[in-house]
């Protein structure tokens, strides 16, 4: 059940408000829709958070094609997917979150989304190392990548 709930807020309810919003800015030929996704969204699976890997992979798979389709039709939209790692907020105090690696501020990760969303960055990845390692993961083999990001997921519940 909470599996589907993130389904329905990651996967649906994005996709809805995405398509809503690129329909009205291609219609004035201007405007900017920055989706958030998440680091998960760079990685080739996350064992033991499955779930939140896979939606956060529709996210950025969803706004790296639109972003093709607008350029196709020669439209001055542009789109982008934020993909911070860990981020500092009052949720992670409720939730009882626990990180592998330090959380970068609020303000810091807000600041960067805004900057590369005005200068039409694909893929924002706010921290610089975090960036290379996504990297990494998408050039080494699929196993070597499951099977370190499952070690580093091992502290948490399984979703």
């Amino acid at each position: 059940e909470d599996e589907l709930r993130m389904i329905d807020t990651n996967v649906k309810g994005l996709h809805i408000l995405t398509k809503l919003f690129v329909k009205d800015f291609m219609a004035a030929d201007r405007g900017y829709i920055l989706n958030v996704a998440s680091s998960a969204g760079l990685m080739p699976g996350g064992p033991l958070m499955a779930t939140y890997y896979a939606t956060k992979a529709y996210v950025t798979s969803l706004t790296g094609s639109i972003s093709e389709e607008l350029k196709m039709a020669g439209s001055r939209v542009k789109i982008s997917a934020l993909c911070p790692g860990p981020v500092d907020t009052e949720f992670n105090d409720v939730a009882n979150a626990q990180f592998g690696v330090k959380a970068i501020s609020a303000e810091f990760c807000a600041k960067r989304a805004v900057e590369g969303m005005f200068a039409g960055t694909l893929i924002i990845v706010p921290e610089r190392g975090l960036g290379l390692a996504a990297k990494a993961a998408q050039l080494a083999p699929r196993s070597l990548s499951l099977a370190v990001t499952g070690q580093l997921q091992s502290g948490k519940q399984a979703r």
